[in-house]
């Protein structure tokens, strides 16, 4: 029987890391977005694709062999007030994806403080990062999937991969993962041995 797996992603940060790394120079930023679904299924497709010959070696301890059962999104969202061309293509951009019953999303609404300097709004993420952990965090210790992989590259994610740890040592069920751009800044807790794949520019552009 295939494991569950539910992928936990750090939206902003995966598009932008994903971006910067593997876009062309010069590419807008919104026209290299992520699609969620997709980008899960290349997690997941590049996780067997990894197991399978260590598998077939006889390795030990490796990972189960899973299916992906959900995607959980977090990500800032324009305001309306203050921006409502771009809160109404990010409204669209959910109905797009939660198509798929599969994927849930979450958004919290943008900070906006005016730039004298710039004459404009200044837009800033608040509480998405702490969401993001808290999710993957309860999703792995609870049982609720197989799998849980996080998918980011905020260092500030580390203590999650810690606790997790600590918790699954002391008798608690979960087994918690984490996905990241090849080449990229990755998630490492001292002293941790985590299973992680790493997806590259090709992976990048059939996730787009």
């Amino acid at each position: 029987m295939l494991a569950s797996i539910a992928v936990v992603i750090d939206y902003q940060n995966i598009h932008l890391t994903g971006h910067d790394h593997f876009a062309p120079q010069g590419t807008p930023k919104h026209e290299s977005l992520i699609h969620p679904l997709l980008f899960a299924e290349e997690v997941v497709k590049r996780r067997e694709e990894t197991l399978a010959p260590l598998r077939i070696a006889g390795m030990s301890n490796l990972p189960p062999n899973g299916e992906l059962s959900q995607v959980i999104v977090f990500r800032g969202c324009p305001s309306n007030r203050h921006d409502p061309d771009a809160y109404s293509r990010s409204q669209a951009q959910k109905a797009e994806w939660t198509r798929d019953p599969r994927i849930e999303v979450t958004y919290r609404t943008l900070r906006y403080t005016w730039d004298t300097e710039l004459n404009d709004w200044r837009k800033q993420e608040k509480g998405i990062d702490v969401l993001v952990a808290l999710t993957a965090y309860h999703l792995a210790v609870s049982g609720a999937f197989d799998v849980v992989i996080l998918a980011s590259h905020d260092t500030d994610m580390i203590p999650v991969i810690e606790r997790c740890n600590a918790d699954r040592q002391a008798g608690q069920s979960g087994v918690l993962e984490i996905a990241h751009w090849e080449g990229c800044k990755r998630l490492q807790a001292k002293g941790i041995t985590t299973w992680r794949t790493a997806l590259g520019a090709p992976a990048f552009v059939r996730s787009r």
